[in-house]
């Protein structure tokens, strides 16, 4: 039983975790997918840290400045984009 609570406490703590992560990849007007392929590829040994390494240096930049394709800017919402164009 204490396997199941631990699974689902693991399970509550990694979705909001990626889902986070995407969001700073939209934010850098890159696809999620990119995030996922990092993470693969941060499996392997020794390129496991350069890859840590990226995901830190594309959460920490800052977003790209007005809309992108992923949609408008959080931070100046007058400004517009079309998502699907």
């Amino acid at each position: 039983i204490f396997g199941a609570i631990g699974g689902l406490f693991a399970l509550a703590m990694a979705l909001p975790q990626i889902s986070l992560q995407v969001r700073r990849f939209h934010d850098r007007d890159l696809s999620g997918w990119w995030y996922l392929g990092l993470l693969v590829l941060g499996m392997v040994p020794y390129i496991g840290k350069i890859t840590g390494l990226a995901i830190f240096i594309i959460s920490v930049l800052r977003g790209t400045d007005g809309p992108n394709k992923f949609g408008p800017d959080p931070l100046r919402p007058e400004a517009r984009a079309e998502v699907f164009a």
